[in-house]
C-alpha cells in the first residue's frame, strides 16, 4: 500500500506525537486539554486513528461531537487535517524533474501521472522494464523516479528533501529507516553547506519523527 496505514497509529501515539513535535501556530490548538480529549475519545471505542478519521468524515456531525468532547468545531477541523496529514501525500510525476515532456505523456498513455501510480504499477523489476520499454525512455529513469516516490511516503518528506536524501545515498524507506538519525543528518548537513545552503537547517529531531513513520510503511518494492 502506498500510504501508511493510519490504523497502526493508536490515539497515545498520537497524542504523543503532537506533543512533542514543533506544531505550527494554526495547529496548537490540538495541545488543549488534549489527554483528556483522548481518553473521552476511547471511551466511545475510538482508539487509533484511523477510527478517528472515520469519526470525523462527516462534518455535519461536528456541532454535536464538539458539544460531546467539550471543544470547539474549530478543534476538530484542525483535528482532522492533522490526522490527514499523516497519510502520504501523491506527487505529480512533472514536479520530480525527471522525465521529459515526452516522456510524461508516454507515461500518462499508460495510466501513470502521480508517484502513487508509479509505485503501484512499478514493483517488481519485470513491471519496471515493461514500462520502460513501452515509454521508450531508459529503465534508470524510472528506478530513480520509484526511489523518489518511495521516499516521499515518509511522514515529513517533501520532493525537496528526497532527491537530498537521493543525492546522499539513501534511495528508499528502508535505507532512511535503518541509518543512524545522526548519520542522516550529517550527510544532509554537508551536502546543504556544499551544494545547496538555502536548504532548511534540520535537526535531529526532525530525521527522527519521519523515521517513527517508517515501520508503519508497507515494504512491498522489489529492488
Amino acid at each position: 500500500m502506498y500510504s501508511i496505514n493510519v490504523g497502526a497509529i493508536s490515539l497515545d501515539e498520537f497524542a504523543e506525537i503532537t506533543s512533542t513535535k514543533y506544531l505550527i501556530p494554526g495547529r496548537r490548538i490540538l495541545l488543549d486539554h488534549l489527554a483528556t480529549i483522548i481518553d473521552q475519545l476511547k471511551k466511545r471505542d475510538v482508539h487509533h486513528l484511523a477510527a478517528l478519521k472515520m469519526l470525523l468524515s462527516n462534518k455535519k456531525t461536528y456541532p454535536q461531537l464538539a458539544d460531546s468532547l467539550g471543544v470547539s468545531i474549530e478543534y476538530l477541523t484542525v483535528l482532522n487535517r492533522e490526522i490527514n496529514s499523516y497519510e502520504s501525500k501523491t506527487i505529480p510525476l512533472a514536479k520530480l524533474d525527471i522525465f521529459s515532456s515526452s516522456e510524461l505523456e508516454q507515461l500518462k498513455s499508460a495510466g501513470l501521472t502521480s508517484t502513487k501510480h508509479l509505485y503501484e504499477q512499478a514493483l517488481t523489476p519485470i513491471e519496471r522494464k515493461a514500462l520502460a520499454d513501452n515509454a521508450q525512455f531508459p529503465e534508470n529513469k524510472l528506478i530513480q523516479a520509484l526511489e523518489l516516490a518511495d521516499l516521499l511516503r515518509i511522514n515529513g518528506i517533501g520532493p525537496v528533501f528526497a532527491r537530498v536524501l537521493q543525492a546522499i545515498g539513501i534511495h528508499n524507506v528502508g535505507q532512511f529507516a535503518q541509518m543512524a538519525p545522526e548519520a542522516i543528518l550529517e550527510r544532509y548537513t554537508e551536502f546543504r553547506e556544499a551544494n545547496e545552503p538555502s536548504l532548511p537547517n534540520l535537526g535531529i529531531k526532525d530525521v527522527q519523527y519521519s523515521q517513527r513513520f517508517c515501520g508503519k510503511l508497507d515494504a512491498d518494492i522489489q529492488w
